[in-house]
């Protein structure tokens, strides 16, 4: 019998899974953790993540338990060994490894369980029950969706579920705004963490071209908000000393995620860059325009879809950050010749149509 088939036809009881990555690698992943829920309707599905991503789980209802572990900062050798004697205390069935490191095929080892699944990348593929090829040429959750092929359940684009309390904070955050006349509502997220800044990973686009298009959208009728959070608060702060009282400044009322992510599942449109928010529309449906500079688009939005990137015009060397560099070029010609009217022709493309004031 197929490893895979052996898989399927197990009725595991308690899996594990580990993505160690940014709060958007976690919604892209989210498709493999409901796909497993499916399968095993009765199983505890604990998930293994950064620190920083633990209140992400909270949005997949399909998760029972979380594990964190800092993964990205030089963990000590003690606490890699804390973390896996807590694990092989769970007694898991089924590990799935996210990762293509060969420490990812070590962890999954040590946790003791029988069924092994991950990536099938390095010298250490052995250590897996179940080596899955890696094929990063696609849209990222269905690159991670491959490793529970052996479901036989096609790929689908991430799913968040937004708090009902979350929602009626979204509901009352607009109402209370001074612009009810506006039926159409476009929330512009402009900001990039401050980390991807001082890494050099650059994907963020020009202060002014948000200021021209916000104005553009206010002229138009429609109801701008600016969302953000703390790293986002002098781009926040010079869109507003620019456009005033026109826009509504979300940022500074919205105190977690799940606020964020409610304001984002309330609005017609959000706007945004290659970042976790652009994710977080997908997740909860909101058509999303996503400007986008060195990074592969076909990778990191689902096609065929509702959402759209926006970029410049053919360049060789696009695309590049990740595919054949680690950091931003100092040129960053894809993020500068990326006109307004390109972003603002986008988003009127993916707007819902307005009949009688009514959407």
């Amino acid at each position: 019998m197929p490893p895979e088939s052996k898989l399927a036809s197990i009725d595991f009881e308690k899996i594990l899974v580990i993505n160690f990555g940014g709060i958007g690698d976690e919604i892209l992943f989210f498709p493999v953790i409901q796909s497993l829920r499916e399968a095993y309707p009765s199983s505890r599905i604990t998930a293994l993540v950064e620190p920083r991503c633990k209140g992400i789980m909270a949005f997949n209802p399909a998760v029972d338990d979380v594990y964190t572990f800092d993964a990205k900062h030089n963990p000590r050798v003690r606490d890699f060994f804390t973390l896996v004697l807590a694990l092989r205390k769970e007694c898991f069935e089924l590990v799935i490894t996210a990762g293509s490191s060969p420490v990812m095929a070590l962890l999954a080892r040590l946790t003791g369980a029988p069924h092994r699944v991950g990536y099938a990348t390095h010298r250490f593929t052995f250590l897996l029950t179940h080596a899955v090829p890696l094929n990063k040429q696609q849209y990222a959750a269905h690159m991670y969706h491959d490793l529970v092929g052996f479901l036989g359940k096609a790929p689908r684009p991430p799913q968040m579920t937004v708090p009902p309390s979350d929602r009626a904070w979204a509901e009352k955050f607009l109402e209370s705004s001074q612009q009810q006349e506006k039926t159409q509502t476009v929330v512009i997220h402009p900001g990039v963490s401050k980390l991807s800044i001082q890494k050099n990973i650059i994907k963020g686009w020009a202060l002014e071209n948000w200021i021209e298009l916000a104005r553009r959208l206010c002229a138009s009728g429609k109801r701008v908000v600016l969302a953000g959070g703390p790293d986002d608060k002098e781009v926040i702060a010079a869109l507003r000393s620019q456009l005033n009282t026109q826009v509504i400044d979300a940022s500074t009322a919205t105190e977690t995620l799940g606020q964020l992510a409610a304001l984002i599942e309330a609005a017609d449109v959000l706007v945004a860059v290659d970042s976790a928010p652009m994710h977080v529309g997908v997740a909860v449906s909101t058509p999303t325009v996503a400007v986008f500079g060195p990074t592969d688009p076909r990778k990191l939005l689902p096609s065929g879809s509702v959402h759209r990137p926006v970029q410049s015009g053919p360049l060789a060397c696009r695309p590049c950050l990740w595919d054949k560099r680690q950091t931003s070029c100092e040129a960053l010609t894809c993020l500068i010749e990326i006109p307004v009217e390109a972003v603002e022709d986008a988003l009127l493309k993916v707007l819902p149509p307005v009949v009688d004031g009514v959407q």
